[in-house]
């Protein structure tokens, strides 16, 4: 990596009075600002504004220069900002100010449009595909079964059934291939009700005893009330006596997979194979493994080996979410033939007491999880440690959920009743995730959200979990780049990494000012809840050319823009985007967007202009009218358009999200990140001895928790109280205080 510039930005004094442009900046945002909100804007050199103050206040249907419409609330707001395209229209209030919050939000519309896309048109197909191929396989080897055989394998096709019924639960909408595709406006999707999934399953009964129909119908009405934690009709047999139990709650559609019945369908089918396991630690539960295993490695219909659409799914779905924190196929495969110093392994072996002693002899030779991500209700439980319970929780999953750093971090600085040498709490805050990521105020406000409400450390306590907060950040400092960039989501995540530091002399003033650390940390936090929203279950641009004047005489000046100059944060972008063209690449998907004119090749040109901006900010080097003109055009709204033709309605625009992040079973809550309506972002720069007003659009982050009795909070419900007049907000966190005045 190249080497990042020596901060010397030299800024003319700069306040609202002597900022050239500032009158016409907030009259175009129809801004009449209180006296306190000056004289926060004058001290500290920014400020963030609701965007109901604003100009901006109830609108979606943004036009903008380069945009012919919005796909996103926030990228629509940023793309307004730089007035009409037509030089001779620029105005002085166009001063275009970009954020990392709208580079990052731009990204992680992007992917998520891009997985939703994948999902729908080639992920849901292959699993389908995946799911019938080991029931029918199953279903076929028992035929000529007998004995203890012969249950296993109803047990296991049984199991099978259920994620089958899930996916073939949903009306499938063609995506059109007209060139160029029009838009069509689908109709409403509400047909997957636990009502059909019970006709569908009346279809298959046939193959099944009446006590595993039983049990395969209260599998489903559980997974589609999703407002419990029960112990699984189908997979609770294995371990009774452990207090393992299946949180259902999980099952309600969330994120994007909320938006039709087939990402819905897709959503409970993944989580179902995701969740549920079978621990190796029961002889049942190994026996049902290698079943699996064998099912997994053997010939679909159509002849091609089953194992090749599990590997293209954990291929897609590992790129953009992470390696599974389970036990996979090739984990139980490889472990089997070295055991047993063969490559084989017969449906009989499988339940033979012989193969299973001999393989339970040595489950201590596979790793445990990394992750607890189970429900674990028993009476001993404050006699093990976390280590204990991850080994008790050893499990094969056909599609284990994914390990992630920021899951590992609230892993190792969480504890429910367990024993544990230090105390830590059963409730986190994502700060721990900044926090361990060495971001110093975030460490310090983790501190003060310990001592305060009410878990209540003592400052011993604290002390003593500062001292484990910072061994888990000395390991994540030691993690090599190949292992950040491993998947998108962990090379999001190092993204973040980069916002921590506390900026002094030769950086904007507004970056040096009291509480730019607290903004720093929205925009992480902000971005991270975009991070788990997307994963929750895991056109060149057309800039007007310049002209010579012509009969129309001399464009007005060229707004002098500004781009927050933080060259690590920049480079870590590049990065992430050129992983994300890699694995396009790799796995030969979305191959037009690797074009020069597809979406991400014009975001990474974007990045690339922003990044070399910045480094001319900060070192002092004069921008050209041509490079303010082309900062001034940049508009985003391109990285929010969806993937397929649709028309977009006005509720899909807005911004708003939530994602849950961590369940305190102890206490029966549930923590959740969210982001509401965006702030509009002002800065006073007077770099290049010209004082004036910037504009940009920033995060606006909530953390609060709910009941788990009340059920997994979706988008729909969390943007009711956002967009309503007045708006249901949860008050905002302590650590914010000192960001936002009226």
């Amino acid at each position: 990596p190249t080497q990042a510039p020596t901060p010397a930005m030299t800024e003319a004094p700069t306040s609202l009075s002597t900022a050239a442009n500032a009158q016409a900046v907030l009259a175009r945002l129809k801004l009449d600002l209180s006296a306190e909100q000056q004289a926060f804007l004058d001290r500290n050199h920014f400020l963030l504004v609701p965007k109901r103050d604003t100009a901006y206040a109830g609108t979606y249907d943004f036009e903008s220069c380069n945009s012919p419409a919005s796909y996103d609330e926030m990228l629509g707001m940023f793309d307004q900002i730089c007035g009409a395209a037509d030089p001779m229209e620029r105005r002085p209030e166009n001063a275009r100010f970009v954020t990392p919050d709208i580079v990052l939000h731009a990204l992680g519309k992007y992917f998520e449009n891009a997985l939703e896309y994948l999902e729908k048109t080639e992920l849901y197909p292959l699993l389908r595909r995946f799911v019938a191929g080991l029931r029918d396989r199953a279903l076929a080897l028992r035929k000529t079964a007998t004995g203890d055989l012969a249950a296993h394998l109803e047990t296991v096709a049984a199991q099978l059934t259920v994620p089958l019924v899930l996916l073939d639960n949903a009306t499938v909408i063609k995506i059109p291939e007209s060139e160029p595709p029009k838009p069509v406006k689908h109709k409403p999707d509400t047909g997957d009700t636990e009502q059909a999934a019970q006709a569908r399953l009346t279809k298959l009964a046939k193959d099944f005893s009446p006590q595993t129909v039983a049990k395969l119908r209260e599998e489903l009405k559980r997974i589609y009330a999703a407002d419990a934690v029960e112990v699984s009709p189908l997979f609770g047999g294995y371990m009774p006596d452990s207090g393992l139990k299946a949180d259902y709650t999980q099952f309600r559609p969330r994120g994007h997979y909320a938006k039709s019945s087939q990402l819905r369908a897709y959503f409970r089918a993944m989580l179902y194979l995701g969740r549920n396991g079978w621990p190796l630690s029961s002889p049942d539960g190994l026996s049902d493994a290698l079943l699996v295993t064998l099912l997994t490695a053997s010939p679909g219909p159509d002849g091609k080996p089953l194992v090749a659409s599990w590997r293209r799914i954990m291929d897609l779905t590992g790129f953009f979410a992470g390696l599974p924190d389970d036990l996979a196929y090739p984990d139980l495969r490889n472990f089997t033939t070295k055991v047993l110093g063969r490559d084989s392994l017969s449906p009989a072996e499988a339940v033979s007491p012989a193969v299973r002693d001999a393989l339970a002899a040595r489950l201590g030779e596979l790793p445990a999880p990394r992750i607890l991500s189970e429900v674990l209700v028993s009476p001993d439980i404050a006699d093990k440690t976390k280590e204990a319970l991850l080994a008790q929780a050893k499990s094969f999953r056909l599609f284990g959920q994914r390990f992630s750093p920021d899951a590992w971090i609230l892993s190792r600085l969480t504890a429910g009743q367990e024993k544990t040498a230090l105390r830590l709490p059963s409730m986190p805050t994502a700060l721990f995730v900044p926090a361990a990521l060495g971001n110093k105020p975030a460490r310090d406000f983790t501190a003060a959200f310990l001592a305060q409400g009410g878990q209540a450390f003592t400052p011993e306590q604290v002390e003593a979990f500062l001292g484990r907060l910072d061994a888990t950040a000395a390991r994540l400092a030691a993690m090599p780049n190949a292992d950040w960039n491993a998947s998108l989501a962990s090379a999001w995540l190092h993204v973040l990494s980069t916002l921590k530091s506390t900026y002094g002399q030769g950086w904007p003033a507004y970056m040096q000012s009291p509480p730019f650390p607290a903004k720093q940390i929205e925009s992480v936090l902000g971005s991270y809840t975009e991070l788990k929203h997307a994963t929750i279950l895991y056109a060149k641009p057309n800039y007007a050319e310049f002209g010579d004047g012509g009969e129309e005489g001399t464009p007005p000046p060229v707004p002098k823009g500004f781009v927050e100059p933080n060259p690590a944060f920049w480079s870590a972008l590049l990065t992430l985007v050129d992983t994300a063209k890699a694995g396009f690449a790799r796995y030969k998907v979305l191959a037009t967007e690797l074009e020069e004119f597809g979406r991400l090749e014009m975001f990474r040109k974007h990045v690339a202009q922003f990044a070399a901006l910045a480094d001319k900010e900060l070192t002092n080097t004069p921008v050209s009218e041509a490079e303010y003109e082309t900062l001034r055009l940049s508009g985003l709204s391109y990285m929010g358009q969806p993937f397929e033709p649709v028309v977009i309605e006005p509720d899909q625009c807005k911004s708003a999200l939530t994602a849950d992040i961590h369940t305190d079973v102890p206490t029966g809550q549930v923590l959740y990140e969210g982001t509401a309506e965006p702030y509009v972002m002002l800065a006073l720069v007077g770099n290049e001895a010209s004082p004036r007003l910037v504009v940009g659009t920033a995060f606006n982050h909530y953390e609060f928790t709910r009941p788990l009795a009340e059920g997994r909070l979706t988008d729909e419900a969390w943007r009711a109280g956002v967009y309503a007049s007045p708006p249901k907000l949860p008050a905002k966190n302590d650590w914010y205080k000192g960001l936002l005045v009226k």
